[in-house]
């Protein structure tokens, strides 16, 4: 093991540990934990400020996807036009909380047909954190739920893990995922069955609140918001978000661009005063800062793990660790562990610098270089929105003002259960030859 990969190892297991045990917030341990390991390593302060500013610059998008999002939706809900959604799907679903689990993960498998993490956190949380708070949920099954079914859907061509392996393997995408369409078939069952589980869950706890006295009981009726816009507003607001969201499916223009013109025709249409789109603007910024910060910071995080090349020498060392007569079996054990490994290595240095050497060493023993890439495949998709590597996971968490920490303790167990049956799966149809 290298000294670097040695140090990279300890840095992200201290602050996986810190995160989920709420010992430091997200956005300081994502700032110090990679500068202290760059500068042990033997970088200097100026090249870790020149690493620290490729990985801000590269989370720019992410941030104003994020602030302008939160914007416009936080609009739309003050104006109203989620309650009566809301009403409406309250009122057909009734007290079914496994019904509202399962909506949410079909909701999230569509939402992810074009690809786009964040679109589809964006899309679903928006859409059902509002019932879920009605309902008494739990905010974290909801966001297991999307992380998950976006983690299942990556398989697709178009998916970014898919792009990176068949980049690795010079081969087209389309190729290497044909032969997972059974395999991703089964993934989005086992979603649902997840998403039934975390509806008898829910239930429970929701029988539980409800033989709390009355007086616990918060009553939610609708909005004083909704009552005063008038009926030919809340028409336009409709026409507005579907307009919004008729454009982040077609992806034709950057997503931040779609909701700052959603923004500006919503404030408009909504708010004519200018001293009080001002106070709503400064109401919406306040809220959002803290996501802002933590973006940036993970920004940091990736942008100096990368460039010094941490990453990579933790790959290797990962591969070197297997002893020689597991050889014809490395990328079934790396399955095993792939959704740890995600969460410490990222997409790009799981792929490009992970799988390469998987691939070389399973060549020695015959093995198909597609064959392993499958089965890295289905086993880190799911992993993938557990990770503090990847940006799209905390647009999710600032919509449901959750943190990491929380995130990763409550979905690592379902996750990586997902991912260790969906391999078995693969296997047990013959899509993976053992």
């Amino acid at each position: 093991m290298s000294f670097q990969s040695l140090i990279g190892f300890i840095m992200v297991l201290s602050l996986v540990f810190c995160l989920i045990k709420k010992k430091l917030l997200p956005p300081v341990a994502f700032i110090l934990f990679p500068v202290i390991a760059a500068l042990i390593c033997g970088f200097s302060i100026v090249e870790i400020g020149e690493f620290a500013k490729t990985g801000i610059e590269g989370m720019v998008s992410t941030v104003s996807l994020f602030v302008f999002s939160i914007s416009f939706f936080s609009l739309m809900s003050d104006v109203g036009i989620f309650d009566i959604i809301v009403n409406k799907l309250t009122g057909v679903a009734g007290k079914n909380v496994t019904a509202i689990m399962i909506a949410t993960a079909l909701i999230a498998v569509v939402g992810h047909l074009d690809g786009s993490g964040a679109t589809t956190y964006i899309i679903t949380t928006t859409a059902m954190l509002p019932i879920f708070k009605r309902m008494k949920l739990d905010k974290r099954a909801l966001m297991l739920i999307i992380s998950l079914a976006i983690g299942v859907m990556n398989l697709v061509p178009w998916g970014g893990p898919t792009i990176r392996a068949a980049t690795v393997l010079n081969v087209s995408p389309s190729d290497l995922w044909h032969p997972l369409i059974p395999v991703q078939v089964l993934m989005i069952v086992l979603l649902l069955v997840v998403a039934f589980l975390q509806g008898k869950v829910g239930k429970k706890k929701e029988n539980a609140a409800l033989d709390m006295p009355e007086t616990h009981v918060e009553n939610e009726a609708e909005s004083p918001e909704t009552a005063k816009t008038p009926k030919v507003k809340l028409i336009a607001n409709y026409m507005l978000t579907v307009g919004v969201l008729v454009l982040l499916v077609m992806d034709k223009l950057p997503s931040a661009f779609v909701f700052m013109i959603g923004l500006a025709i919503g404030l408009i249409v909504n708010i004519p005063d200018l001293k009080s789109q001002n106070i709503k603007l400064k109401e919406y910024g306040t809220s959002a800062m803290s996501m802002v910060v933590t973006l940036f910071a993970a920004g940091i995080f990736t942008g100096v793990l990368k460039s010094t090349g941490i990453l990579d020498s933790m790959a290797a060392t990962i591969v070197a660790i297997i002893p020689t007569a597991l050889g014809p079996y490395t990328h079934f054990i790396i399955a095993a562990l792939a959704v740890p490994l995600i969460m410490c290595l990222g997409t790009d240095a799981f792929y490009y610098g992970l799988l390469p050497v998987v691939i070389g060493v399973c060549g020695n023993f015959g093995i198909d270089p597609e064959v392993v890439a499958r089965t890295l495949l289905i086993a880190e998709n799911v992993g993938v929105t557990i990770s503090p590597l990847t940006p799209a996971v905390f647009l999710g968490l600032g919509v449901l003002d959750l943190d990491i920490g929380e995130h990763i303790k409550y979905s690592l167990p379902w996750v990586w259960a997902v991912s260790i049956i969906s391999i078995i799966v693969a296997v047990v149809i013959g899509v993976i030859p053992v």
